[in-house]
């Protein structure tokens, strides 16, 4: 008999140590899609045509997404790590911007009474587009499906295909403070398990409405961000005992262009459901090389762009070898001008020959044009008998007072980058005109993009 109860023992160990795991995804931590999101939520602003993002968009911990209690047994899901490899790619059919996307999250797991494991996730592709964007609001969605790749038995994901769609609102407050709220619906097969073994503990799921807010304010625009995020599932068909609701808090920084790495920790907001962490850590590291680099070839709606110099070239009047300024700079006179001849006159007004672009609704100039705007500093610290003053202009798509603000701040961004590269203060001035000056009265793409510009009226030839 003791041989027996020995053996019997020994049998229900070997039994519990190969208990499996359920069927379905215990964890709805999947971080956003590109530079343009938060840490899981997504903003509606897409890659462009022919950008790429790609990395390793989290390496997270969860601790205690599940755990059931009977007496004295416990079954409970205590550590689940997961790698998240992400990618997409920016592509523009005729007039439709879109982003495709893909996720595979590699997974461990351990838990009570030898509970543990190791595989794949279920494989996410996406597709993310921006519909429009009206006084600074921007509207977009995200059509995902994830397909049944999982290791099973292991709360790796799904037993069968799961499409989600996603509705995507943001807004950019100045230069500094964003917000985005994303919501839709998640239609997952309706899944149950139960712990057979030991504690009889069971959760159910099915479809549900994923929902989340997100704010980030730049401490350094563009460099530095701090992001704060609540994001969590309704359940709208079966469920027991699993709904998420999560809170996090981190920061992003972005390394070069907008390539960035993002940090933070957060918990569960529900501890009485399966899914909800006692403790979330995170970290990941995306690339987006091309990011800000588009040439001026196409021009997109957020770019003022600088009006081209005229043919005929200038004359030295007084022929002293100072430049006058009906002369500055042009194509065919190469007389104090900066490498690469970026900047002309045209009647009296400084021109760059290449776009200054500025962040997507946003009055900070992109890094990609810094050698344009540094071509201006260069012709005026060679010529210190002008000044100028820096005007903005708009097209007449937006609002007139959303236009206004915008061309204000970004003529007012553009001065400041001068005075901070050496140009006096007094030399300059501001002005922001919004679609209130178009040289281009069409109703098309070609006068839209002459009107969008910014210019240096020389204001005074000392």
């Amino acid at each position: 008999m003791p041989r027996l109860v020995i053996a019997l023992v020994c049998a229900s160990s070997a039994i519990a140590a190969a208990q499996p795991a359920g069927n379905l995804q215990l964890d709805e931590f999947h971080p956003a899609m590109d530079a343009n999101g938060y840490l899981t939520q997504n903003g509606s602003e897409l890659l462009g045509d022919k950008e790429v993002s790609f990395g390793l968009g989290s390496l997270d911990w969860g601790r205690h997404l599940l755990a059931f209690q009977s007496g004295t047994q416990t079954y409970s899901v205590q550590n689940m790590v997961s790698a998240t490899l992400v990618g997409a790619f920016g592509i523009r059919l005729g007039p439709v911007p879109l982003e495709l996307g893909t996720s595979l999250p590699l997974t461990i797991m351990n838990g009570a009474n030898g509970l543990s494991g190791q595989g794949v996730g279920d494989l996410g592709l996406h597709l993310k587009t921006q519909f429009v964007r009206v006084g600074g609001v921007g509207f977009g969605a995200i059509a995902s499906v994830f397909l049944p790749t999982a290791t099973k038995d292991r709360f790796f994901g799904e037993t069968g295909a799961t499409p989600q769609v996603i509705g995507v609102i943001d807004r950019q407050f100045g230069d500094r403070f964003r917000v985005s709220a994303n919501g839709g619906i998640r239609f997952r097969p309706t899944t149950t398990f139960t712990d057979t073994m030991m504690t009889m503990g069971t959760i159910t799921t099915s479809t549900e409405l994923p929902v989340g807010v997100a704010a980030a304010y730049a401490f350094v625009p563009r460099k530095f961000e701090v992001v704060g995020e609540v994001f969590g599932a309704i359940p709208i068909g079966p469920h027991q005992n699993y709904q998420t609701l999560e809170a996090l808090g981190g920061v992003k920084l972005y390394l070069a262009k907008n390539s960035y790495l993002s940090l933070g920790a957060g918990r569960g907001l529900a501890p009485s459901q399966a899914g909800n962490p006692d403790f979330r850590a995170f970290i990941g590291i995306v690339f987006e090389p091309s990011a800000g680099d588009r040439r001026h070839q196409h021009v997109v709606d957020d770019n003022i762009v600088a009006e081209k110099p005229p043919e005929p070239p200038p004359t030295d009047k007084d022929d002293d070898t100072i430049i006058d300024p009906n002369k500055l700079c042009n194509v065919q006179v190469q007389i104090d001008c900066p490498p690469r001849t970026m900047v002309a006159i045209d009647d009296g007004v400084m021109v760059t020959l290449e776009s200054i672009e500025f962040e997507f609704d946003s009055a900070v100039i992109k890094p990609s044009s810094y050698h344009v705007v540094d071509a201006v500093v260069k012709a005026l610290d060679d010529n210190p008998n002008i000044d100028v003053s820096v005007d903005g202009h708009t097209d007449e798509r937006g609002s007139a007072e959303y236009n206004l603000d915008l061309s204000k701040r970004r003529a007012a961004s553009v001065m400041q980058y001068l005075i901070e590269h050496g140009i006096a203060r007094d030399r300059l001035e501001s002005h922001g005109y919004g679609k209130t000056q178009p040289k281009d009265l069409r109703h098309i793409e070609e006068a839209w993009s002459k009107n969008r510009r910014v210019e240096f009226p020389i204001k005074k030839h000392r």
